[in-house]
């Protein structure tokens, strides 16, 4: 009897765990099943479009464009213009010349005025004003502040799954002042199921990134690119967060929020949310290299829920 409980505790122990730890292939599964119906999607969309009626119907169309300019051309050219009828108009009557003056009259003699003394006061002139310049204020020039910074984070708890994010950003911009940024992620999960791995991964391209930065440090981050899935599926992409530096740049610590979204089908490709407290092991002025902790929690394809506590590092080039 007790060898019977402890076959069935063993087999509800393993299949929650196998339930557990399967969160990877289901995102593989549902993320293939979703290429599939935008692949059938698409080949519809594109047999549609290629039918006779709908090649009849650009051709009466084009024909019925080009009769009505015929026909409107044909209109303006029978209207005569008013100025060929001004140019062509001559009159029929013109006055006489005036007649011709044989005794011109006499030019009239000027006549002589009294000189008119001249009565203005002469006024001494005033006194020098001496004009004190106001002082040139010179606006200092904002500095520069690109830099290149590569990063990577590796999420084992829980211990099911783990999680693999490498990347890459650019900055180009001022210093407390306007910047825009290139990023690029690399996204890998995987997970072992009786013996088995299955991955996941993604390409996450930030195209137009907005990265202005406050005088507190703090850069502030919105953009827009596009998630690259494994099945070559482009789901375009939008994020928002910032990241701060402190206490003389020792401390780098951010949050952001990505959201690829799935228009076709309405749901979120996938919901993302990642914070990072990191301190810096290398602070020189010109290159800083930060380690410490890197949490996320996501959503794939609107029900599969996956979470990853881990460590990163991050090196930053000024």
């Amino acid at each position: 009897m007790k060898n019977y409980v402890a076959f069935i505790i063993a087999l509800i122990l393993g299949l929650n765990i196998s339930a557990q730890a399967q969160k990877i292939g289901q995102i593989k599964k549902k993320a293939k099943s979703n290429s599939n119906r935008r692949s059938s999607e698409r080949r519809s969309s594109g047999s549609g479009g290629s039918s006779g009626s709908g090649s009849d119907f650009n051709g009466e169309g084009c024909l019925f464009i080009f009769n009505a300019c015929i026909d409107l051309l044909d209109i303006f050219s029978s209207i005569p213009s008013s100025e060929s009828q001004t140019s062509t108009y001559t009159p029929s009557y013109s006055p006489p010349p005036p007649p011709a003056n044989d005794y011109p009259d006499p030019a009239p003699i000027p006549e002589e005025k009294p000189p008119v003394a001249d009565s203005t006061p002469v006024l001494p002139p005033p006194n020098p004003v001496t004009v004190t310049p106001l002082p040139v204020v010179v606006k200092p020039k904002a500095e520069p502040r690109n830099y290149f910074q590569l990063k990577a984070s590796y999420g084992f708890l829980p211990n099911n799954y783990e999680v693999f994010r490498p990347g890459a950003r650019v900055r180009f911009g001022k210093k407390h002042g306007f910047g825009m940024a290139f990023d690029y992620r690399y996204n890998y999960l995987t997970e072992k199921v009786l013996s088995e791995r299955t991955s996941y991964f993604t390409h996450d391209l930030q195209l137009l990134q907005f990265a202005p930065e406050t005088n507190s440090n703090v850069e502030i981050r919105a953009g827009f690119g596009f998630m690259i899935d494994e099945f070559a599926e482009w789901y375009p992409e939008f994020l928002v967060g910032f990241n701060a530096l402190a206490g003389q740049m020792r401390w780098n610590f951010g949050t952001e929020v990505r959201i690829a979204n799935d228009f076709s089908n309405d749901i979120a490709a996938r919901l993302e949310w990642g914070s990072h407290l990191q301190y810096a092991l290398v602070n020189q002025p010109k290159f800083k290299l930060y380690g410490g902790l890197r949490t996320k929690v996501a959503s794939y394809f609107g029900n599969i829920n996956v979470w990853s506590i881990g460590l990163g590092l991050t090196m930053r080039i000024y």
